[in-house]
């Protein structure tokens, strides 16, 4: 039994003797292998530091040439030191003037509110001794002068409403004759009839115009809205006007009388229906709360019909009676408040 256990154990020590130098030869093929890996890792790093060498020799040329065009862009520069410290002393001293003023300023807007009381105060003193407002009850009563040299007599009446409104209704008297003041007027007319003998239109000139009249107004006064010291009737307004006229016109003309052979002086008369409707823009002055003036523009169409004819008249001129159109309007008024 022993002598089988030794040679049991020597044949594996001659096995084992076997495999020695296979196993020391794989360990040198590992050693060869890593040191070709370490080899390649060192080209490697060394390609890397040559890149980068040349890359730093490339910096400095172009950092020259980036050198250089900014000295370009500086030279073509207009650029003067002097001016550019004139430029800076007078930016400063700018800036100190506006801090002066800046300081003045705030001294004035502290001030401000006692000045502010103090003009209101003044202007309630004097509004206070002297109120212009004239209460919705108070009427104006007026008339137009320029109308007498028209041989008319128009008086109106004013009622003052709130504040920025009010009603007037005229009355007109005509007795226009060539031997007073509306000698002028009448002369100015330029009149037709028509004669049924000769049985055409026959030019005259009337010796009077007489009639009756009447006008319609709404007042809008505008200044209250925005002002607290105007009210009705005092200020600018708007006027809406209506106006009515009926009026006779006569005179004396010569016909031929056939079966009497002879001319005849006839009277001529005819009734003279007159419509007129149109806008006035005007300012009513106030003074001492008494005595009204009042100055106004406007326009208005203006339709005339004599009472035998059908239609409203033609041709007329602007100036005559039986003018039939559009016209102007402007005119006076002087008044008292009751």
């Amino acid at each position: 039994m022993k002598n089988s256990k030794n040679l049991a154990v020597c044949l594996i020590a001659i096995i084992l003797s076997g495999f020695t130098p296979l196993l020391a030869q794989d360990s040198d093929y590992q050693n060869i292998e890593m040191v070709d890996l370490k080899m390649n890792l060192a080209e490697t790093k060394l390609d890397l530091l040559d890149s980068k060498i040349r890359l730093w020799e490339e910096k400095p040329a172009l950092l020259e040439k980036q050198l250089r065009d900014l000295e370009n862009n500086i030279a073509q520069l207009s650029f003067s030191p002097e001016q550019f410290n004139y430029k800076f002393l007078l930016l400063d001293s700018l800036l100190k003037k506006q801090q002066s003023f800046m300081a003045e300023q705030s001294i004035m807007l502290a001030s401000l509110p006692a000045l502010v009381n103090q003009s209101e105060s003044d202007i309630q003193a004097t509004y206070s001794a002297e109120p212009i407002t004239i209460p919705p009850d108070k009427y104006v009563i007026s008339i137009y002068p320029v109308r007498l040299f028209e041989g008319t007599l128009q008086l109106s009446v004013e009622r003052v409403l709130n504040r920025g409104n009010s009603i007037e209704l005229s009355a007109m008297a005509s007795y226009a004759s060539k031997n007073g003041i509306a000698n002028y007027y009448l002369s100015n007319q330029s009149l037709e009839y028509f004669s049924a003998a000769a049985n055409e239109y026959i030019s005259y000139e009337s010796e009077n115009i007489s009639g009756l009249g009447g006008s319609f107004a709404w007042r809008n006064y505008l200044l209250p809205r925005s002002k607290a010291e105007y009210s009705a009737p005092r200020g600018l307004y708007v006027a809406p006007v209506v106006m009515y006229r009926r009026l006779t016109l006569s005179s004396f003309d010569q016909e031929y009388n056939v079966e009497e052979d002879r001319m005849e002086i006839i009277e001529v008369t005819q009734k003279l229906n007159v419509f007129s409707g149109g806008f006035n823009v005007g300012w009513q002055f106030v003074l001492w709360k008494a005595i009204t003036a009042d100055v106004y523009v406007g326009g208005m169409l203006r339709l005339s019909k004599y009472e035998d004819e059908k239609e409203f008249t033609k041709y007329s001129q602007v100036q005559n009676i039986d003018f039939s159109g559009v016209m102007p309007n402007f005119g006076v008024k002087i008044g008292i408040v009751k």
